[in-house]
């Protein structure tokens, strides 16, 4: 298998990792270039200018958001190439047939992902770089420090990109080595390897860190009660919430199936929303893994919308709380300042959305290119194009419902729990401040964006020929 020859064969199907890794590393360099321009342009509160920790503070966001970017793209990289290799069966079928091994053919995708990687990388670090350029010159006075944009720091992430793509692309190949030489003298058939639920061991630690981060969790309210907070207690608790985040990404082929089920259940009102569910039903954990990318980024946005807004809120009324003079008007800049963070951060967090919702419109054609003698039948029995398109949506929007469903309160909790363990010793027990606009704001743009990103599936269904699809039944 020549990489090069695969790639100028049917540049369209590297399409959606090129975009991922754009995206990925666009977000990298912009993360690095934005905290730049952020830190200069803040120095101008005096309560940013005259402390470094809190300039140290937004590096640590910034970075963390980018090793979470990363992670979602590779989860979104690897099903990219699944979908690669579930089209190429055959194909990889006759050259295992004449000697090829699985190890070889493995190593020569992971290549195509290493040589898709590098353009689209270094085109992201120049847009990067033009719209940081953009950025400081609209802000103008504003910012009275040089901000250095090209540095060898700021390509750091395009290269962390190229090198998680060239790995990404390797693990995502994997179907290949269940791709027997015998194959290629029938019409293969798309097996589900993937579909196999995780090991026990993989439950196991799950529930393990579940119940550590729980008790954590707990623990710190019941101390936030009692006025109890310490700065270990500090420690513990975001120690707790990332335990139980990492519980639930390692156990969602567990966790999220179940409520797939449910989601399509309650969305089972009519024949298509069923189709579409019983769909998502006999791919549960391929769907879950695609979820997962949408509650990691979900989860973010609300924890620290939530997080901000409590913390801003409680702030004020402790300000109020001392009577007329509060703080001599530093609430005011305060405020100003955790806005002006909030929406810094909830930008950042955007970027690992659109990935995982490129996620979804990947498993979506993945899901047509496994049922191209399922959906040639429907259409031979009668249904129209309009109606297997509205199914192919059905179901992203199915899937993106659970993500929502499992994010949204996790986030509420995680950004609620934050802010009471820096704030309870002032304050004692209150409840979150929910940022009820971000919220309703992240539910109805992801549904619209899964939307959208469904109709090329969409229209790759509708595309089939019912004659060609059937002369395999």
């Amino acid at each position: 298998m020549n990489p090069l020859r695969e790639i100028r064969t049917n540049p369209r199907q590297f399409f959606p990792s090129v975009l991922v890794v754009f995206i990925a590393a666009l977000f990298g360099t912009a993360i690095m270039q934005g905290i730049a321009i952020l830190t200069a342009w803040l120095s101008s509160e005096k309560i940013i200018a005259e402390s470094e920790t809190a300039q140290n503070f937004l590096s640590m966001i910034g970075v963390t958001f980018f090793l979470i970017a990363l992670f979602v793209s590779t989860i979104v990289i690897a099903n990219t190439f699944s979908i690669i290799i579930a089209g190429r069966s055959r194909q990889l079928a006759l050259l295992r047939l004449i000697g090829a091994s699985s190890k070889r053919l493995r190593r020569a995708a992971s290549v195509e992902g290493l040589i898709i990687s590098v353009p689209a990388a270094v085109l992201a670090f120049a847009a990067s770089t033009g719209l940081a350029k953009a950025a400081q010159n609209y802000l103008g006075s504003a910012i009275t420090e040089e901000v250095a944009l090209l540095t060898p720091t700021m390509a750091v992430p395009a290269l962390a990109t190229i090198i998680v793509t060239w790995a990404s692309a390797y693990l995502g190949a994997r179907r290949i080595t269940g791709i027997s030489p015998i194959e290629a003298t029938s019409q293969a058939v798309e097996l589900r390897p993937e579909d196999a639920r995780a090991s026990l061991g993989g439950l196991t630690a799950s529930l393990i860190l579940l119940s550590m981060g729980l008790t954590f969790l707990v623990n710190s309210v019941i101390g936030a009660a009692d006025h109890r907070i310490s700065v270990i207690s500090v420690v513990l608790t975001a120690f707790g919430s990332s335990l139980t985040f990492i519980g639930v990404i390692i156990g969602h082929p567990w966790i999220l199936p179940p409520l797939q089920a449910a989601m399509g259940w309650l969305c089972g009102r009519t024949a298509v929303s069923r189709l579409a569910a019983s769909t998502i039903a006999r791919h549960p954990t391929r769907n879950a893994r695609t979820v997962i990318g949408l509650v990691i980024g979900i989860t973010l946005i609300v924890m620290f919308a939530t997080a901000m807004t409590t913390f801003r809120d409680q702030l004020l009324r402790y300000a109020r709380s001392l009577g007329e003079e509060g703080w001599g008007g530093l609430e005011d800049a305060l405020a100003t300042v955790i806005d002006k963070s909030m929406l810094f951060a909830l930008a950042l967090i955007l970027f690992s959305v659109i990935i995982a919702v490129i996620g979804v419109a990947n498993t979506l054609m993945l899901s047509v290119r496994q049922r191209t003698q399922e959906i040639g039948l429907l259409m031979a029995l009668g249904q129209t194009p309009k109606r297997v398109r509205r199914m192919i949506t059905a179901e992203g929007l199915q899937l993106s419902l659970t993500a929502c469903a499992v994010a949204v309160p996790l986030g509420i909790g995680f950004g609620w729990v934050g802010a009471l363990t820096l704030l309870s010793p002032l304050l004692g027990l209150f409840g979150p401040s929910v940022p009820w606009t971000v919220v309703i704001a992240v539910i109805v743009g992801t549904l619209i964006a899964v939307f959208i990103a469904s109709r090329e599936p969409a229209r790759a269904a509708t595309s089939i020929s019912p004659v060609e699809a059937l002369e395999a039944v």
